[in-house]
């Protein structure tokens, strides 16, 4: 079958501006058809408005718009930045909040930095399905109806616990991707930030939860970080750990760039095998996790080095390993031996010790934006804009 169309991007403004490019298409890539040469079309999405021009086309040339204008532009979708008096909506994917306490302070310390606040219906009615919150369709609609619902401005999760990978079949990812919006969780959250990054292109933030931390201790280094990350729609440059922080140590020398993925390790290592496997291919990925021991941490990170997760990664960025205690009276590999058993394997420029995961202090990190690593000198920049201002 010959080449029946070109298409060319012929204006694109609004914040950025992208080089025209013309792309052709053998009848396959989507269901708009387009049956005349120089008809135009227009895309608009947040940040960008583009027009298409066919040429060279004849009747049956098939074009899916949104797919060639992620090709011609990169795009990904990016969510507005938060203002003050913007609608907060608290939901719970994976387990219930048992401390209404918590969940209370959490609320109150968002409607004192300025924002209104509206509850999901899991969070609201307090519902329990044994470790969860709810059924898995529950939790999903309640995540659905979070981005369906035109007043709500971010999505934000109250807790983690385990649960969240079971509701992925339920999520509507074609209703995320047109109604870009902050979404911020971490530990068991990690499931959907893979699902949206990777189903609905969508850049979603890994950091603090209303119950787990800013309902506990919410300290002034994960407050100001959370709100840079949500508000400024300027890069965030360089993250340099706190005074109090860990001391950010070189695994493998060299340094790397790509666009950010990954969050708790054993979650991770969940998806292998599933449609929701995570994608490294060219990414810095980064890790963490809690409460897991070295073999088990071991194990988990053996799983994507077998998958070549590792392999296929530009860069390791590992975070904080908390209570990891060793098992009494068992021989044990620490777990500095088993990052680097791993990583030095790989070949990849990798460091440990930044401020992300289960620690006092969380930097809040915009999950599928340019990001660049030197290992060498234990340094990480967040390069690319997360947020639509």
């Amino acid at each position: 079958m010959r080449s029946s169309g070109c298409i060319t991007l012929i204006t694109a403004q609004k914040r950025r501006g992208f080089r025209s490019r013309a792309l052709t298409t053998r009848n396959k890539d989507g269901p708009g058809v387009w049956p005349t040469s120089g008809r135009e079309i227009t895309v608009e999405a947040r940040g960008l408005i583009a027009a298409f021009t066919l040429e060279s086309g004849r009747r049956g040339t098939n074009i899916e718009i949104g797919t060639w204008a992620r090709r011609c532009t990169g795009m990904v979708q990016k969510p507005r930045a938060l203002r003050k008096d913007n609608v907060i909506r608290a939901v719970s994917p994976a387990s219930s909040e048992r401390d209404s306490s918590t969940l209370n302070m959490g609320l109150a310390k968002l409607r004192e930095l300025g924002f209104n606040i509206s509850l999901g219906e899991c969070v609201a009615k307090l519902k329990t399905r044994g470790y969860l919150a709810g059924s898995d369709r529950e939790r999903a609609e309640e995540l659905n109806e979070a981005f369906r619902e035109d007043e709500v401005d971010a999505v934000f999760c109250i807790n983690g616990g385990y649960g969240t990978a079971r509701m992925l079949p339920y999520v509507d990812y074609d209703l995320i991707k047109s109604k870009p919006k902050i979404f911020i969780g971490y530990s068991d959250i990690t499931s959907l930030h893979i699902a949206m990054n990777q189903k609905s292109d969508l850049v979603t933030f890994h950091g603090p939860m209303i119950a787990s931390e800013m309902g506990s201790e919410f300290t002034d280094f994960t407050a100001r970080w959370f709100l840079r990350a949500v508000q400024d729609s300027a890069p965030l440059g360089e993250l340099t750990n706190p005074s109090d922080g860990p001391i950010i140590k070189t695994i493998n020398e060299g340094r790397a760039s790509g666009k950010l993925v990954g969050g708790n390790l054993s979650l991770m290592a969940s998806t292998m095998g599933t449609p929701y496997e995570i994608d490294t291919r060219n990414k810095i990925l980064f890790l963490e996790d809690t409460q897991e021991p070295p073999y088990r941490v071991d194990r988990d990170l053996t799983n994507l080095w077998l998958g070549r997760k590792l392999d296929e990664a530009a860069g390791i960025i590992v975070g904080e390993f908390t209570k990891y205690d060793l098992i009494d009276k068992e021989p044990s590999l620490t777990l500095w031996d088993v990052l680097r058993d791993r990583i030095c394997e790989s070949g990849k420029p990798g460091i440990y010790g930044l401020c992300c995961g289960h620690g006092k202090h969380h930097f809040t990190l915009p999950i599928g934006v340019e990001t660049k690593l030197d290992a060498t000198h234990g340094r990480v920049w967040i390069e690319e804009s997360a947020t639509e201002p």
